[in-house]
């Protein structure tokens, strides 16, 4: 498994090109903002949070081309709520991911916030293991 910091600076490679790219959500029916927002809550470096634990950044960084993917091609959101005057909408799909050397499905979260002025922008990526109904 290559190592955290290797890994943080390929997503910062990734996330930086994505920020320069211009991303549409046929779910939203709108244009989503890269920013240094979801870069701030994706590492832990944010003030709001603490920090995250090695394997949580490792696990969100890795998750980062998915998120792109799934902000591009969902159409359906799968929640909104709103907290604190301001609104999170969710996107989700299943995805079959390389995890410990194995494909396996994972259901993959996705997390926009609309600013003051309705723009849409990426927050944050999660996944969570599927289990097998077999």
């Amino acid at each position: 498994m290559p190592s955290l910091k290797k890994v943080r600076k390929e997503a910062w490679e990734f996330y930086q090109r994505w920020r320069k790219e211009k991303t549409y959500s046929p779910a939203l029916k709108s244009e989503v903002r890269v920013s240094l927002k979801g870069w701030a809550h994706l590492s832990g470096s944010d003030k709001v949070r603490r920090k995250r634990t090695h394997q949580d950044a490792y696990r969100r960084y890795k998750l980062l081309p998915y998120a792109k993917e799934i902000i591009e091609t969902s159409t359906t959101i799968q929640n909104i709520t709103e907290e604190r005057k301001r609104k999170f909408y969710a996107l989700e799909a299943i995805i079959k991911v390389s995890y410990n050397d194995k494909k396996e499905n994972r259901k993959i979260k996705v997390i926009l916030i609309e600013d003051r002025l309705g723009n849409k922008i990426f927050y944050s990526v999660m996944d969570r293991r599927i289990k097998d109904k077999y």
